[in-house]
């Protein structure tokens, strides 16, 4: 089956936010709420009677949507509908991912779960587990009309008519520093690689981490990968490399892996990388350990009231090959499916009811109080929005992007290509050459192939 390249994103108005292909957070945590109690702001009036739903995700409680998104559950299960949510949260994505698919194995799903859509839940569209979603749109116009239509993409295939699942974060990479070291340190923020090298060569002389990765979360050195790709292949890379006429091991891959190598073999990426987890990467920044980070439009909200917040400055990630300059990596990534393995018909009624909840304009609106970001979600900010100069510079670049693409692997045909790809790169780090990174991966493909 050929999944539907759209995940590249033509940029027409604001509709990025947070990512979630990292999510930090340390602990699993599984809350068994309260019984529910009445009404559903998407939904009105429920007669629906004591259905349980379990809903699974990897928010955690020490970021700020994250933490809001747990105490709307809880208030939703104070409405008296009818309905109880019992949460299980666990932000690792590895343990969290690891549980989600034992669970569609053992046909014992949660109702409602956090996935990133495109090759990641094709699996689950082909096995005929999930809710289509499109009746539910069809029948509530206004609800669908709340969403921006770039933010879809990654939620069709052309094999499948339908939209199976519902945009609720997105995002863009950047590049933090902080401007307190690059003030002592007399540096200009780098805009193309050669500039890159430049200020980590300056800042390594000069005593001064360039970075300080968290690869222990794959998915660092993987976020890094899609932004080297992008800003030198283009996002037309990415429907190349789904479609194969772009192999993994192809003299303009081997490059892309040859940067993150020569950052590696420097030593700009940082002390003991592959045993430094994503929390730590963030602590030692926030320290002043380091100098930069790149991470998702997500951050901004996490630091924002620190000091470090104060410190930071955003740009756009540095280019590789200058005309493409204006593209990076972004889009929509969180999402919510419903499965209907096992699953009642009023089991999914409640679980549509409690995504509209959570998808809601008055959602998002006050979710905009706690965690100003970047939404898919269109909605008239409070007047209790707080200012967030960070973000907005953010905003202001991201306004200038002629296209995005989210995690290159989700418009891949073959599902297991996300880890394939983050697992080989994190061999870089372990000393593997380039070589060897495009021959694991070509390799796990022509497997996946017989």
């Amino acid at each position: 089956m050929r999944k539907k390249v759209i995940s590249l994103l033509l940029i027409g108005c604001m509709v990025l936010s947070l990512s979630a292909c990292g999510r930090p957070g340390d602990t699993n945590d599984t809350v068994n709420s309260e019984d529910s109690s009445s009404g559903n702001a998407a939904n009105g009036d429920s007669d629906k009677e004591d259905i349980t739903i379990a809903v699974a995700s990897r928010y955690g409680a020490d970021v700020p949507d994250e933490e809001y998104y747990r105490q709307k559950v809880q208030e939703f299960n104070d409405m008296d509908n009818g309905i109880k949510v019992v949460m299980d949260n666990i932000p690792t994505e590895s343990d969290y991912l690891d549980k989600l698919r034992t669970s569609f194995a053992n046909g014992d799903t949660p109702n409602v779960f956090v996935e990133y859509g495109g090759s990641r839940v094709l699996d689950y569209v082909e096995s005929d587990a999930l809710v289509n979603m499109q009746l539910y749109y069809r029948s509530d116009p206004e609800w669908y009309s709340n969403f921006y239509e770039s933010m879809f993409g990654d939620l069709q295939y052309e094999e499948y008519e339908g939209i199976w699942g519902v945009p609720f974060k997105s995002y863009t990479v950047s590049l933090y520093y902080n401007k307190d070291i690059f003030e002592e340190q007399g540096l200009t923020v780098p805009e193309s690689w050669e500039e890159l090298l430049t200020v980590c060569q300056k800042l390594k002389d000069a005593g001064i981490k360039p970075f300080q990765v968290g690869e222990k979360d794959v998915w660092r050195l993987g976020h890094l990968h899609n932004n080297v790709v992008i800003k030198s292949l283009g996002t037309e890379a990415v429907a190349k490399l789904a479609d194969r006429s772009l192999a993994y091991d192809s003299p303009e891959m081997i490059k892309t892996y040859q940067l993150i190598s020569d950052l590696v073999d420097k030593g700009y990426l940082g002390d003991d990388i592959l045993n430094t987890d994503y929390n730590t990467e963030k602590s030692a920044y926030a320290a002043g350990d380091c100098a930069m980070r790149w991470d998702g439009s997500w951050y901004v909200s996490e630091i924002y009231g620190t000091d470090i917040y104060d410190k930071t400055g955003a740009a756009p990630f540095p280019y590789i090959d200058e005309k493409y300059k204006d593209q990076a990596q972004g889009g929509a990534s969180d999402m919510w499916f419903i499965s209907k393995l096992n699953k009642s018909d009023a089991e999914i009624e409640a679980s549509v009811e409690f995504v509209k909840y959570i998808t809601s304009q008055e959602y998002t609106a006050e979710n905009n109080e706690v965690a100003s970001v970047i939404y898919p979600i269109k909605f008239t900010p409070t007047d209790a929005t707080p200012q967030n100069p960070l973000l907005d510079d953010i905003k202001g670049f991201v306004e200038g992007y002629t296209a995005m693409g989210t995690d290159i692997q989700n418009s891949d045909p073959q599902s297991f290509m996300l880890d394939t790809v983050r697992n080989a790169l994190q061999g870089l780090a372990m000393g593997n050459t380039p070589e060897q990174c495009g021959k694991e991966i070509v390799d796990r493909i022509a497997e996946g192939s017989e």
